[in-house]
C-alpha cells in the first residue's frame, strides 16, 4: 500500500468534486439518475430478471462466455457495449465518473488508466472477496488497490514480454535461428541484445533490428521500479538528471542504437503496413502482440518465438473490469466479472483468442502451457509466456501523473526517431516542459 499524500488527495477530491457538481444533471442511458453513493444492490436475487451492460474495448474474448454464463443463469442477459478504439472507452469511463453516471454495469480498463480510476475509487465497488483472495499475484492485484486497501478491479490478462524474430531473416544475416540459440544471442541484458543488434545490422541484409526506440522504450521503462514519480509521495522525479527514464532515454537515442531502427511508429498505418514486408528482424513481443503480427501479415513466413526478454522479466499490458457503485445491479455485475475473470475462464479465452491470463492458476492450467502457435512456426506460446509470467515480481509504479508522462515520452522518443524532426538533446527538453505544464 503506497502513502497517501496531499497532492494524491488533491487529485481525488478534484475528481470527487466535478462528479458532485454533474450529479444533479446526469442520466444513465434509460434515462434514470444513478448516484454511485446509492449503495445499490440490485441482482442479489438469483430468480430476478437482470440485463447487465458489459463495457470493453479491443477484443476481451468473452462472445462465447456470455453466452455460456447466460446458460448458467437464465435469468441474465448480457448485452455488449464494446468501444470501436481503447481511446474512447477510457473516454467514456472518465465521462461517467465526471458526470457521476453509471451508463454500464461492469467497465474494462487497461492498465494504463488504473491510477486515474483509483484516483476516484469512491465510483467503483469494492471487489475484494474470499472467491478472488490470491487469485493473482500481487503485481497484478496492488494496481487496482486504492490506499485504503479497496480493491476496484479484477485482473483480466496480462503481457508478459519475450521477443518474437524472424528467423528467415535472422538465417539470411547468418545468425542462428533455433528458439534457444536465439535467446542465448539476444542474451539477459539490453547491451547483450544490441550487441546481437550489430551483428545483424552489420549483415546488411536490408531489415533493421528493431521497429522504433519508442517500443523498446516501453519495455524498458516497465522493468524499472519508479520511471516517473517517487512512489512514498507522487511528486515527479523523472525530471531529475538522474532518474531512470532519462538513462533509458540516452541509451535508446544514442546514435549507435539509432542506427538499428526501421524508425516507424508503433501502431501507425506504416508500421501495420510494414509487417507485410522485410522491415525488422525482432519485435519485443507480449502475448497479445503475436495476434497483431499475424493479423497484419497473415502470409508472412518466418516468424517465431524466443524465451527470453533483455533486462529481465516484465509485463506490458493487461486489463481489469471494474463495477460501478451506484449500478443498479451491483451484486450481478459483480458476479459476472468475478465469473469472468475465473481462471477456468481465462484459460479458454487464451486457447482461443490468445489473451494470455494473469490468473496465478490459469497460467499453469494444461490448455495454456501445451497451446502452440503455427503462426510462429508451431512455438509453444503458452509454455513461453508461462515461463516469462512467472519470474514476474512487480510493475512500475503508476501514480497520478504517470499516463500523460509515459504519453510525453513517447512523443519525445518519435521527434527523434520516426519524425526526425528534433535532436536527442532538443526533444527531451521540450519533454520536460510538457511534463512542467503537468504542475
Amino acid at each position: 500500500m503506497r502513502k497517501t499524500t496531499r497532492k494524491f488527495l488533491a487529485v481525488t477530491a478534484g475528481a470527487a468534486s466535478i462528479a458532485l457538481l454533474a450529479t444533479a444533471c446526469s442520466s444513465d442511458s434509460s434515462g434514470d439518475t444513478s448516484s454511485p453513493t446509492s449503495g445499490s444492490t440490485g441482482g442479489a436475487s438469483s430468480d430476478a430478471k437482470v440485463t447487465l451492460k458489459v463495457a470493453t474495448f479491443n477484443e476481451f474474448g468473452y462472445a462465447d462466455l456470455y453466452k455460456e454464463y447466460q446458460q448458467l443463469h437464465p435469468n441474465v442477459t448480457i448485452v455488449d457495449d464494446k468501444a470501436d478504439t481503447s481511446d474512447n472507452a477510457r473516454a467514456a469511463v472518465q465521462s461517467s465518473i465526471a458526470s457521476n453516471t453509471v451508463k454500464d454495469d461492469i467497465v474494462a480498463a487497461d492498465l494504463d488508466w488504473m491510477p486515474e480510476l483509483i484516483a476516484s475509487s469512491s465510483f467503483f465497488a469494492d471487489l475484494g472477496s474470499d472467491s478472488v483472495k490470491d487469485r493473482w499475484p500481487d503485481w497484478k492485484t496492488a494496481q487496482a488497490t486504492d490506499p485504503d486497501g479497496k480493491l476496484i478491479g479484477y485482473g483480466t490478462d496480462s503481457g508478459p514480454e519475450a521477443v518474437c524474430y524472424r528467423a528467415d531473416l535472422f538465417k539470411k544475416a547468418g545468425l542462428p535461428t533455433d528458439r534457444e540459440e536465439v535467446a542465448k544471442l539476444i542474451g539477459d541484458s539490453w547491451d547483450s541484445y544490441f550487441a546481437a543488434g550489430k551483428k545483424f545490422m552489420d549483415a546488411n541484409t536490408g531489415a533493421a533490428w528493431f521497429d522504433s526506440i519508442g517500443a523498446l522504450s516501453q519495455a524498458m521503462i516497465n522493468q524499472q521500479e519508479a520511471p516517473f514519480e517517487d512512489p512514498s509521495t507522487d511528486e515527479i522525479t523523472v525530471t531529475n538528471a538522474d532518474s531512470p527514464a532519462k538513462a533509458v532515454y540516452d541509451k535508446l537515442t544514442s546514435p549507435e542504437v539509432l542506427a538499428q531502427s526501421a524508425h516507424l511508429g508503433q501502431w501507425s498505418d506504416d508500421w501495420n503496413n510494414a509487417f507485410k514486408g522485410d522491415k525488422w528482424a525482432t519485435q519485443i513481443c507480449p502475448p497479445w502482440m503475436t495476434q497483431i503480427i499475424a493479423g497484419n501479415a497473415p502470409d508472412v513466413k518466418g516468424w517465431d518465438v524466443a524465451d527470453v526478454l533483455p533486462g529481465g522479466a516484465s509485463n506490458w499490458g493487461g486489463s481489469y473490469l471494474l463495477v460501478p457503485s451506484g449500478g443498479k445491479n451491483v451484486d450481478a455485475a459483480k458476479q459476472l466479472a468475478d465469473w469472468l475473470t475465473a481462471p477456468e475462464q481465462a484459460a479458454k479465452v487464451f486457447v482461443k483468442y490468445g489473451n494470455f491470463p494473469s490468473q496465478t492458476a490459469a497460467t499453469k492450467d494444461a490448455s495454456v502451457t501445451g497451446k502452440t502457435d503455427a503462426y510462429f512456426n508451431n512455438a509453444p506460446t503458452g509454455q513461453i509466456f508461462a515461463n516469462r509470467f512467472a519470474p514476474i515480481s512487480k510493475q512500475p509504479y503508476r501514480g497520478s501523473h504517470y499516463f500523460p508522462i509515459n504519453s510525453a515520452l513517447g512523443d519525445a522518443y518519435t521527434r527523434v526517431d520516426v519524425d526526425k524532426t528534433d535532436n536527442a538533446a532538443d526533444s527531451w527538453k521540450k519533454f520536460l516542459a510538457a511534463v512542467k505544464d503537468l504542475g
